[in-house]
Protein backbone atom coordinates (compact mmCIF):
# COMPACT_ATOMS: atom_id res chain seq x y z
CA UNK A 1 0.00 0.00 0.00
CA UNK A 2 0.98 3.69 -0.28
CA UNK A 3 0.81 5.66 1.89
CA UNK A 4 0.40 9.80 1.57
CA UNK A 5 1.32 12.60 4.47
CA UNK A 6 -0.28 14.78 4.60
CA UNK A 7 -0.84 17.14 2.02
CA UNK A 8 -0.99 20.29 3.59
CA UNK A 9 1.72 22.76 1.69
CA UNK A 10 2.67 26.10 3.47
CA UNK A 11 2.98 28.59 0.53
CA UNK A 12 5.63 30.52 1.08
CA UNK A 13 5.54 34.30 -0.47
CA UNK A 14 8.44 33.69 -2.97
CA UNK A 15 5.96 31.23 -4.99
CA UNK A 16 4.30 34.03 -5.75
CA UNK A 17 7.50 35.02 -7.74
CA UNK A 18 8.03 31.41 -9.27
CA UNK A 19 5.51 28.95 -9.28
CA UNK A 20 4.04 29.66 -12.64
CA UNK A 21 7.25 28.15 -14.79
CA UNK A 22 6.03 25.00 -16.44
CA UNK A 23 10.06 23.44 -16.35
CA UNK A 24 12.42 23.65 -14.07
CA UNK A 25 14.28 27.04 -13.47
CA UNK A 26 17.16 27.69 -11.14
CA UNK A 27 19.70 30.62 -10.04
CA UNK A 28 22.19 28.56 -11.37
CA UNK A 29 25.01 28.75 -8.74
CA UNK A 30 23.88 27.08 -5.21
CA UNK A 31 25.23 24.41 -2.68
CA UNK A 32 24.37 21.59 -0.51
CA UNK A 33 24.74 20.16 2.87
CA UNK A 34 25.30 16.47 3.93
CA UNK A 35 27.04 15.16 6.43
CA UNK A 36 27.25 18.09 9.06
CA UNK A 37 29.80 17.63 11.12
CA UNK A 38 28.88 21.12 13.24
CA UNK A 39 26.46 23.13 13.74
CA UNK A 40 25.11 26.83 15.41
CA UNK A 41 21.50 26.16 16.86
CA UNK A 42 19.68 23.95 19.05
CA UNK A 43 17.54 23.06 16.05
CA UNK A 44 18.11 20.13 13.71
CA UNK A 45 21.15 20.30 11.71
CA UNK A 46 19.41 19.54 8.86
CA UNK A 47 17.09 22.51 9.21
CA UNK A 48 19.61 24.73 10.35
CA UNK A 49 21.73 24.34 7.44
CA UNK A 50 18.85 24.23 5.40
CA UNK A 51 17.83 27.81 6.28
CA UNK A 52 21.36 28.76 5.97
CA UNK A 53 21.46 27.90 1.92
CA UNK A 54 17.89 29.86 1.90
CA UNK A 55 19.81 33.03 3.63
CA UNK A 56 22.11 32.57 1.19
CA UNK A 57 19.56 33.35 -1.38
CA UNK A 58 19.63 29.89 -3.19
CA UNK A 59 16.40 28.86 -4.68
CA UNK A 60 18.06 24.76 -4.65
CA UNK A 61 18.17 22.84 -1.44
CA UNK A 62 20.56 19.68 -2.09
CA UNK A 63 20.32 16.86 0.71
CA UNK A 64 20.45 13.08 1.55
CA UNK A 65 17.89 10.72 2.34
CA UNK A 66 19.42 7.45 3.12
CA UNK A 67 19.83 5.01 5.44
CA UNK A 68 22.59 7.17 6.96
CA UNK A 69 20.40 10.11 8.31
CA UNK A 70 21.88 9.66 11.62
CA UNK A 71 25.46 10.26 10.68
CA UNK A 72 24.42 12.84 8.28
CA UNK A 73 22.61 14.97 10.37
CA UNK A 74 23.47 14.16 13.57
CA UNK A 75 20.38 12.68 14.43
CA UNK A 76 19.00 9.66 17.09
CA UNK A 77 18.63 6.73 14.91
CA UNK A 78 14.96 5.20 15.16
CA UNK A 79 14.64 1.52 14.86
CA UNK A 80 11.46 2.11 13.38
CA UNK A 81 12.64 3.59 9.87
CA UNK A 82 12.84 0.51 7.80
CA UNK A 83 12.15 2.85 4.14
CA UNK A 84 12.67 6.06 2.65
CA UNK A 85 9.04 7.30 3.10
CA UNK A 86 9.17 6.25 6.84
CA UNK A 87 11.99 8.25 7.11
CA UNK A 88 10.13 11.13 5.91
CA UNK A 89 7.52 10.55 8.18
CA UNK A 90 9.32 9.94 11.56
CA UNK A 91 11.84 12.71 11.35
CA UNK A 92 9.99 15.75 10.82
CA UNK A 93 12.98 17.88 9.60
CA UNK A 94 13.38 16.01 5.95
CA UNK A 95 9.62 17.17 5.77
CA UNK A 96 10.55 20.97 6.96
CA UNK A 97 13.23 21.39 4.94
CA UNK A 98 11.59 20.49 1.30
CA UNK A 99 8.48 22.39 2.70
CA UNK A 100 11.10 25.68 2.73
CA UNK A 101 10.34 27.99 -0.93
CA UNK A 102 13.19 26.19 -2.26
CA UNK A 103 12.15 25.73 -6.12
CA UNK A 104 14.36 22.87 -6.56
CA UNK A 105 14.83 20.22 -3.89
CA UNK A 106 17.59 17.44 -5.28
CA UNK A 107 18.00 14.10 -2.93
CA UNK A 108 20.50 11.15 -3.03
CA UNK A 109 18.13 8.41 -2.32
CA UNK A 110 19.22 5.30 -1.37
CA UNK A 111 16.49 2.50 -0.32
CA UNK A 112 17.02 1.13 3.26
CA UNK A 113 16.46 -2.42 1.30
CA UNK A 114 18.71 -1.91 -0.82
CA UNK A 115 22.24 -3.87 -0.63
CA UNK A 116 23.91 -2.26 -3.97
CA UNK A 117 25.27 -5.99 -4.50
CA UNK A 118 24.37 -5.24 -7.65
CA UNK A 119 27.75 -3.94 -8.55
CA UNK A 120 28.94 -7.34 -7.10
CA UNK A 121 26.77 -9.39 -8.55
CA UNK A 122 25.84 -8.25 -12.54
CA UNK A 123 22.20 -7.28 -11.45
CA UNK A 124 19.98 -6.59 -8.42
CA UNK A 125 20.01 -9.45 -6.22
CA UNK A 126 15.81 -10.82 -7.07
CA UNK A 127 15.27 -11.06 -3.17
CA UNK A 128 15.59 -7.00 -3.86
CA UNK A 129 13.85 -5.87 -6.44
CA UNK A 130 10.32 -5.49 -5.65
CA UNK A 131 11.41 -3.43 -2.52
CA UNK A 132 13.55 -1.21 -4.11
CA UNK A 133 11.04 -0.42 -6.52
CA UNK A 134 8.20 -0.16 -4.03
CA UNK A 135 10.41 2.36 -1.64
CA UNK A 136 11.26 4.37 -4.89
CA UNK A 137 8.04 4.85 -6.42
CA UNK A 138 5.81 5.20 -2.92
CA UNK A 139 8.39 8.02 -2.41
CA UNK A 140 8.01 9.53 -5.70
CA UNK A 141 4.05 9.21 -5.33
CA UNK A 142 4.08 11.12 -2.24
CA UNK A 143 6.51 14.01 -3.39
CA UNK A 144 4.06 14.61 -6.25
CA UNK A 145 0.93 14.44 -4.25
CA UNK A 146 1.91 16.32 -1.28
CA UNK A 147 3.25 19.40 -3.41
CA UNK A 148 0.86 19.11 -6.33
CA UNK A 149 0.62 22.82 -7.06
CA UNK A 150 3.24 24.21 -5.64
CA UNK A 151 6.02 24.56 -8.44
CA UNK A 152 8.59 22.68 -7.15
CA UNK A 153 11.12 20.41 -8.78
CA UNK A 154 12.41 17.32 -7.38
CA UNK A 155 15.26 15.51 -8.36
CA UNK A 156 16.43 11.87 -7.42
CA UNK A 157 19.38 11.01 -7.87
CA UNK A 158 22.64 9.18 -6.31
CA UNK A 159 25.79 10.34 -4.97
CA UNK A 160 29.30 9.45 -7.35
CA UNK A 161 28.37 6.86 -9.17
CA UNK A 162 31.66 5.72 -10.25
CA UNK A 163 32.73 4.50 -6.61
CA UNK A 164 29.79 2.25 -6.89
CA UNK A 165 30.97 0.90 -9.94
CA UNK A 166 34.54 0.16 -7.99
CA UNK A 167 32.87 -1.58 -5.26
CA UNK A 168 34.18 1.55 -3.06
CA UNK A 169 37.39 0.97 -3.52
CA UNK A 170 38.53 4.12 -3.97
CA UNK A 171 41.52 4.40 -6.41
CA UNK A 172 41.26 6.60 -9.31
CA UNK A 173 43.59 4.46 -11.23
CA UNK A 174 41.39 1.27 -11.26
CA UNK A 175 39.22 -0.22 -13.74
CA UNK A 176 35.46 -1.74 -13.18
CA UNK A 177 35.11 -5.26 -13.91
CA UNK A 178 32.58 -6.48 -16.48
CA UNK A 179 29.72 -7.47 -14.11
CA UNK A 180 30.05 -4.58 -12.33
CA UNK A 181 29.07 -2.46 -15.32
CA UNK A 182 26.04 -5.18 -15.85
CA UNK A 183 24.91 -4.40 -12.67
CA UNK A 184 24.99 -1.32 -12.85
CA UNK A 185 22.86 -0.94 -16.01
CA UNK A 186 20.22 -2.93 -13.87
CA UNK A 187 21.05 -0.73 -10.83
CA UNK A 188 19.85 2.39 -12.40
CA UNK A 189 17.26 1.32 -14.64
CA UNK A 190 15.34 -0.39 -11.69
CA UNK A 191 15.29 3.28 -10.48
CA UNK A 192 14.56 5.07 -13.03
CA UNK A 193 11.62 2.65 -13.44
CA UNK A 194 10.12 3.25 -10.35
CA UNK A 195 10.32 6.90 -10.53
CA UNK A 196 8.92 6.86 -14.17
CA UNK A 197 6.22 4.64 -13.35
CA UNK A 198 4.81 6.59 -10.24
CA UNK A 199 4.79 10.09 -12.40
CA UNK A 200 2.36 7.66 -14.78
CA UNK A 201 0.40 6.89 -12.52
CA UNK A 202 -0.06 9.42 -9.81
CA UNK A 203 -2.60 12.59 -10.84
CA UNK A 204 -0.36 15.26 -10.49
CA UNK A 205 0.12 19.24 -11.98
CA UNK A 206 2.72 21.77 -11.61
CA UNK A 207 5.23 19.47 -9.45
CA UNK A 208 8.01 18.02 -11.20
CA UNK A 209 9.90 14.89 -9.98
CA UNK A 210 12.98 13.74 -12.55
CA UNK A 211 15.85 11.36 -12.03
CA UNK A 212 19.43 11.50 -12.48
CA UNK A 213 22.86 9.82 -12.24
CA UNK A 214 26.07 11.23 -11.39
CA UNK A 215 29.00 10.21 -11.99
CA UNK A 216 32.38 11.30 -11.03
CA UNK A 217 35.01 9.84 -13.59
CA UNK A 218 35.21 11.72 -16.48
CA UNK A 219 38.61 12.90 -17.45
CA UNK A 220 39.58 8.55 -17.88
CA UNK A 221 37.22 7.89 -19.90
CA UNK A 222 37.82 11.79 -22.09
CA UNK A 223 41.67 10.60 -22.33
CA UNK A 224 41.43 7.14 -22.77
CA UNK A 225 38.24 5.28 -23.27
CA UNK A 226 38.44 3.24 -20.29
CA UNK A 227 35.24 2.47 -18.84
CA UNK A 228 33.35 4.40 -16.43
CA UNK A 229 29.13 5.49 -16.06
CA UNK A 230 29.55 7.84 -18.65
CA UNK A 231 30.75 5.82 -21.48
CA UNK A 232 29.51 2.07 -20.22
CA UNK A 233 26.39 2.90 -18.10
CA UNK A 234 24.89 5.98 -18.82
CA UNK A 235 23.78 5.71 -22.87
CA UNK A 236 21.72 3.02 -21.40
CA UNK A 237 19.81 4.46 -19.04
CA UNK A 238 16.85 6.79 -19.81
CA UNK A 239 17.59 9.69 -17.27
CA UNK A 240 16.51 12.80 -17.07
CA UNK A 241 19.44 14.93 -16.02
CA UNK A 242 23.13 13.70 -15.24
CA UNK A 243 24.97 14.94 -12.40
CA UNK A 244 28.77 15.45 -12.86
CA UNK A 245 30.63 15.45 -9.01
CA UNK A 246 33.98 17.11 -11.37
CA UNK A 247 36.93 17.07 -9.19
CA UNK A 248 38.73 14.94 -11.71
CA UNK A 249 38.79 17.61 -14.03
CA UNK A 250 37.53 20.94 -12.49
CA UNK A 251 40.29 21.32 -9.74
CA UNK A 252 43.14 20.78 -11.94
CA UNK A 253 41.54 22.79 -15.11
CA UNK A 254 41.09 25.73 -12.40
CA UNK A 255 44.77 25.19 -11.35
CA UNK A 256 45.99 25.36 -14.83
CA UNK A 257 43.12 28.61 -15.86
CA UNK A 258 43.01 30.72 -18.76
CA UNK A 259 41.44 29.46 -22.00
CA UNK A 260 43.20 25.92 -21.29
CA UNK A 261 41.18 25.19 -17.95
CA UNK A 262 38.28 26.39 -19.75
CA UNK A 263 38.21 24.12 -22.76
CA UNK A 264 39.24 21.21 -20.35
CA UNK A 265 35.64 21.65 -18.26
CA UNK A 266 33.78 22.59 -21.34
CA UNK A 267 35.73 19.55 -23.38
CA UNK A 268 34.70 17.03 -20.51
CA UNK A 269 31.03 18.31 -20.04
CA UNK A 270 30.64 18.06 -24.10
CA UNK A 271 31.83 14.26 -24.00
CA UNK A 272 29.33 13.85 -21.04
CA UNK A 273 26.34 15.15 -23.36
CA UNK A 274 27.84 12.99 -26.16
CA UNK A 275 26.59 9.69 -24.42
CA UNK A 276 23.41 10.85 -23.02
CA UNK A 277 20.22 9.43 -24.59
CA UNK A 278 17.81 11.93 -26.08
CA UNK A 279 14.82 13.05 -23.61
CA UNK A 280 11.88 15.19 -24.29
CA UNK A 281 12.94 17.63 -21.01
CA UNK A 282 14.91 20.38 -23.32
CA UNK A 283 18.20 22.55 -22.56
CA UNK A 284 20.99 21.31 -21.01
CA UNK A 285 20.90 17.88 -18.84
CA UNK A 286 24.23 17.98 -17.27
CA UNK A 287 24.67 20.49 -14.33
CA UNK A 288 27.58 20.16 -11.52
CA UNK A 289 26.62 18.30 -8.68
CA UNK A 290 29.98 18.88 -6.78
CA UNK A 291 32.76 21.05 -7.56
CA UNK A 292 35.14 22.53 -5.02
CA UNK A 293 38.35 23.60 -3.39
CA UNK A 294 39.38 22.63 -0.12
CA UNK A 295 41.15 25.19 1.94
CA UNK A 296 43.75 22.95 3.10
CA UNK A 297 44.99 22.63 -0.07
CA UNK A 298 44.21 25.44 -1.46
CA UNK A 299 46.52 28.17 0.48
CA UNK A 300 43.76 30.66 1.28
CA UNK A 301 39.91 31.86 1.25
CA UNK A 302 40.65 34.07 -1.46
CA UNK A 303 42.43 32.04 -4.35
CA UNK A 304 39.15 29.30 -2.94
CA UNK A 305 36.94 32.02 -3.82
CA UNK A 306 38.75 33.01 -7.22
CA UNK A 307 38.83 29.30 -8.42
CA UNK A 308 35.30 29.01 -7.76
CA UNK A 309 34.57 32.35 -9.93
CA UNK A 310 36.52 30.75 -13.01
CA UNK A 311 34.83 26.84 -12.68
CA UNK A 312 30.92 28.87 -12.05
CA UNK A 313 31.59 30.97 -15.16
CA UNK A 314 33.04 27.81 -17.74
CA UNK A 315 30.15 25.81 -16.61
CA UNK A 316 26.96 28.53 -16.96
CA UNK A 317 29.04 29.38 -20.44
CA UNK A 318 28.60 26.01 -21.38
CA UNK A 319 24.82 25.70 -19.98
CA UNK A 320 24.98 24.12 -17.22
CA UNK A 321 21.79 24.53 -15.25
CA UNK A 322 22.92 23.74 -12.02
CA UNK A 323 26.37 24.40 -10.29
CA UNK A 324 26.61 23.02 -6.84
CA UNK A 325 29.27 24.10 -4.75
CA UNK A 326 30.77 21.82 -2.06
CA UNK A 327 29.56 22.35 0.15
CA UNK A 328 27.90 24.71 3.14
CA UNK A 329 29.97 23.40 6.41
CA UNK A 330 32.97 21.49 5.68
CA UNK A 331 31.76 17.65 6.13
CA UNK A 332 35.88 16.39 5.95
CA UNK A 333 37.97 16.16 8.80
CA UNK A 334 42.05 15.58 8.69
CA UNK A 335 42.70 12.55 10.50
CA UNK A 336 46.38 13.12 11.61
CA UNK A 337 45.27 16.41 13.16
CA UNK A 338 41.66 16.68 13.10
CA UNK A 339 41.38 19.83 11.60
CA UNK A 340 38.28 20.41 8.78
CA UNK A 341 39.69 20.34 5.48
CA UNK A 342 38.13 23.49 4.55
CA UNK A 343 35.75 22.61 1.91
CA UNK A 344 32.81 25.36 3.11
CA UNK A 345 31.31 28.45 3.02
CA UNK A 346 30.86 28.84 6.29
CA UNK A 347 33.84 27.50 8.36
CA UNK A 348 33.51 25.88 11.68
CA UNK A 349 33.81 29.25 13.65
CA UNK A 350 30.38 30.57 11.66
CA UNK A 351 32.77 33.05 9.61
CA UNK A 352 30.80 33.62 6.19
CA UNK A 353 34.06 33.05 4.05
CA UNK A 354 34.96 34.67 0.76
CA UNK A 355 33.08 32.13 -1.47
CA UNK A 356 30.05 32.54 0.41
CA UNK A 357 30.27 36.28 -0.46
CA UNK A 358 30.46 35.50 -4.24
CA UNK A 359 27.16 32.98 -3.80
CA UNK A 360 24.99 35.30 -2.44
CA UNK A 361 25.73 38.82 -4.59
CA UNK A 362 24.95 36.37 -7.24
CA UNK A 363 22.62 34.75 -6.06
CA UNK A 364 21.47 38.82 -4.95
CA UNK A 365 21.83 40.20 -8.19
CA UNK A 366 19.78 36.95 -10.06
CA UNK A 367 16.35 37.38 -7.60
CA UNK A 368 16.23 40.69 -8.00
CA UNK A 369 17.23 39.91 -12.27
CA UNK A 370 13.98 38.02 -12.13
CA UNK A 371 11.48 39.55 -10.32
CA UNK A 372 12.36 42.75 -13.22
CA UNK A 373 12.24 40.07 -15.98
CA UNK A 374 9.15 38.73 -15.07
CA UNK A 375 7.17 41.79 -14.15
CA UNK A 376 7.91 43.24 -17.56
CA UNK A 377 7.54 40.04 -19.79
CA UNK A 378 5.16 37.90 -17.82
CA UNK A 379 7.51 34.67 -17.70
CA UNK A 380 10.79 34.06 -16.74
CA UNK A 381 13.77 34.19 -19.17
CA UNK A 382 15.19 31.05 -20.74
CA UNK A 383 17.82 29.47 -18.67
CA UNK A 384 20.16 29.72 -21.20
CA UNK A 385 19.81 33.42 -21.30
CA UNK A 386 19.60 33.88 -17.58
CA UNK A 387 22.98 31.69 -17.07
CA UNK A 388 24.48 34.25 -19.40
CA UNK A 389 23.60 37.18 -17.44
CA UNK A 390 25.08 35.31 -14.31
CA UNK A 391 28.55 35.23 -16.66
CA UNK A 392 28.47 38.70 -17.27
CA UNK A 393 28.52 39.48 -13.41
CA UNK A 394 31.14 37.25 -12.48
CA UNK A 395 33.49 38.59 -15.40
CA UNK A 396 32.20 42.18 -13.68
CA UNK A 397 33.39 40.37 -10.32
CA UNK A 398 36.73 38.84 -11.74
CA UNK A 399 37.74 42.27 -13.09
CA UNK A 400 36.94 44.03 -10.13
CA UNK A 401 39.01 41.27 -7.79
CA UNK A 402 42.29 41.90 -10.32
CA UNK A 403 41.90 45.51 -9.72
CA UNK A 404 41.58 45.17 -6.06
CA UNK A 405 44.53 42.94 -6.05
CA UNK A 406 46.71 44.82 -8.24
CA UNK A 407 46.24 48.19 -6.04
CA UNK A 408 49.43 49.08 -4.04
CA UNK A 409 48.59 48.78 -0.32
CA UNK A 410 47.53 52.33 1.18
CA UNK A 411 49.50 51.19 4.35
Amino acid sequence: MIRIGSLFLGIFSVFVIYANTSAPFSLSVGTQSIGVRYQFTEQSALVESAEAIASLGSDTLKIACTPKYADDYRMTRDPKIDSLLRLIERKSAFQEVMDMPFRNIMLWVYPFSDSKSAFAKGKVDPREVDAIYNEIYEFTVYLLKRYSGSGKSFFLGNWEGDWHLLLEKYNYQLDPSPKAIAGAIDWFRLREKAIADARSATPHHDVHVYYYIELNHVGKSMDADRPTIVNRVLPYIETDYVSWSSYDVTKPAAKLGGEAGRQRVLQALDYIESHLPESNISGKRVFIGEYGFELSNFESPEKQMRLTASIMKWSLEWGCPFVLYWELYCNEIEPSTGAHRGYWMIDNGGQQQPVWHLHNALLKQGDAFIKNYKAEHGSFPSQADYNRKVVSWIDAFIAKDSKAQEEPCCH
